[in-house]
C-alpha cells in the first residue's frame, strides 16, 4: 500500500520550485480576513485599514472581488501532519531527531500576522523592490538638511533627522496609549526626559539665586515651561530611538534619506551593528549574553558584531567644505534663518571643532564615513565651493 502522506512530503519538499507555497488556516481562536488585512498592513503598510461593503465594488474589478468573499473551512490533510514514529523507533537514543525530521517543514508555520517580516522581505525581494537607503554626512553648514529635503521628495521617502526622534515617539504613544504605556523604551523615554528636566530646572534655579539681587522674588521652578526646555538625549536612548525609526514600514521597505546622524564612527557602530544571537546546540534555547561593564574611558568593543541589514544605508552622501568658508555662509543668513538654530559665532566653532575631531583627526577614532566604505557602501564627495 503506497503512504500517500508521505509520498506528498517527499514530493514537495524535494521538488520546493514546483511546489513553492501551500497555503493553509493556522489555528487561531477566531480566523477572520479582518484579522489578517489588519496584521498585513500593520506588518507591511501604513496600519490602517477600511472596511468597504462588496456592493461598492464593481464586479469587473480585477476579479479578486469574488475571491474575498469566499467562506474558507479547511480540515489538515495527513499529508502535512507529523509523521508518528513506528514502535521500535521510540526506543531509540535519537527519537527525538526523528520526531523533528517528520515534522513538515512549513516556511510559516505560524502563520501571516506571526511571520509577516519574513514574508515582507520576500515579497521586496521577489518584485525587485529596493528601497533607497541614503546616509548624508557632513560639517555644519555643509548643506547636508538642504540636500537631504530635494532627495527626500525625489525619491518620494521619509527624511529622518535624529532632532525629531523624540517627538515621534510622543507622537506614535499618542495614538495607541495603551501599547505605550506597555512599551520598555517609551517608559525608559518618559523617565529619563522628566529626570533632565528636573536637572535643568534645577540648575536654573541655582544660576537665578546666584545672580539674583534682594528685592527680586524666589525662583519658582513651577513656573517653567518643562515642554520648552532643550535637553540632551543620551546617546545609549538615541541609538535605539533611530534603530525604530528606520526599521518602521516607510524606511523598510521604500527607504529614507538619513540627515546628518551618525556624526561619529562610535555612533555608526551602536546605530547599525549588534551582536548575533546564539543557541544552545543541544537544547536549541537562545543563549543569555551579559554586556560586560566597561571601565571608566573603556570603549566597548564591537568583536563579533554584524551589521543589520534591515536599516543599514546602501549609499553615503559626504560633503566637505573648507572652515573659513563654511563660517562665511552661517555669516550670510539673516536674522530670521538664524534664529531658533546654532547657526551662530560661537556655536559654528564649536560644532566645526568637534566634527573635525571626531572624522579628521589623525589620532582620533576612524571617520564615519570610514565606518561605511569597510562595510563596503557606495561613497560619494560633493565639495561645497560657495
Amino acid at each position: 500500500m503506497i503512504d500517500l502522506a508521505r509520498l506528498v512530503r517527499r514530493v514537495v519538499v524535494e521538488n520546493p520550485k514546483d511546489y513553492p507555497y501551500i497555503f493553509a488556516i493556522d489555528k487561531t481562536r477566531k480566523p477572520s480576513q479582518s484579522r489578517l488585512i489588519k496584521a498585513i498592513s500593520k506588518g507591511i503598510g501604513t496600519n490602517k485599514v477600511a472596511n468597504v461593503q462588496a456592493d461598492a465594488i464593481a464586479d469587473d474589478v480585477t476579479g479578486w472581488k469574488d475571491f474575498l468573499s469566499i467562506n474558507l473551512k479547511m480540515k489538515a490533510s495527513d499529508a502535512f501532519k507529523a509523521i508518528p514514529l513506528k514502535p521500535e523507533q521510540e526506543e531509540l537514543e535519537e527519537a527525538e531527531d526523528l520526531r523533528k525530521a517528520n515534522e513538515f517543514p512549513w516556511h510559516a508555520q505560524k502563520g501571516i500576522p506571526k511571520t509577516i517580516e519574513k514574508l515582507n522581505v520576500e515579497f521586496n525581494q521577489f518584485r525587485g523592490l529596493n528601497p533607497v537607503k541614503i546616509m548624508i554626512t557632513g560639517p555644519p553648514a555643509s548643506g547636508k538638511t538642504f540636500y537631504a529635503d530635494k532627495l527626500a521628495k525625489y525619491y518620494n521617502i521619509p527624511k529622518v533627522e535624529v532632532s525629531q526622534l523624540l517627538s515621534e515617539v510622543w507622537r506614535m504613544a499618542a495614538i495607541d496609549e495603551e501599547a505605550a504605556g506597555e512599551d520598555e523604551l517609551i517608559n525608559l523615554c518618559r523617565t529619563t526626559v522628566d529626570e533632565l528636566r528636573e536637572k535643568e530646572i534645577e540648575r536654573m534655579g541655582e544660576e537665578y539665586e546666584a545672580s539674583k539681587k534682594d528685592d527680586d522674588d524666589d525662583f519658582d521652578p513651577d513656573a517653567v515651561d518643562k515642554e520648552s526646555l532643550k535637553i540632551r538625549i543620551p546617546d545609549d536612548i538615541l541609538y535605539r530611538l533611530l534603530q525604530i525609526r528606520l526599521a518602521h514600514n516607510a524606511c523598510r521597505n521604500r527607504g529614507y534619506i538619513l540627515d546628518g546622524f551618525p556624526r561619529t564612527h562610535k555612533d555608526a557602530q551602536n546605530c547599525f551593528l549588534y551582536r548575533p544571537k546564539k543557541y544552545d546546540p543541544e537544547t536549541g534555547e537562545e543563549e543569555e549574553f551579559e554586556e560586560e561593564e566597561l571601565e571608566e574611558g573603556q570603549e566597548k568593543s564591537f568583536e563579533g558584531f554584524v551589521r543589520d541589514e534591515t536599516i543599514f544605508p546602501s549609499s553615503c552622501i559626504v560633503l566637505q567644505g573648507q572652515d573659513d568658508l563654511l563660517m562665511k555662509r552661517v555669516r550670510d543668513l539673516t536674522e530670521a534663518e538664524i534664529s531658533g538654530t546654532h547657526y551662530n559665532q560661537e556655536d559654528m566653532s564649536r560644532r566645526l571643532k568637534l566634527y573635525r575631531t571626531a572624522n579628521n583627526s589623525q589620532v582620533a577614532e576612524p571617520s564615519v564615513q570610514e565606518f561605511f566604505n569597510k562595510q563596503g557602501v557606495k561613497i560619494f564627495t560633493e565639495s561645497v565651493t560657495t
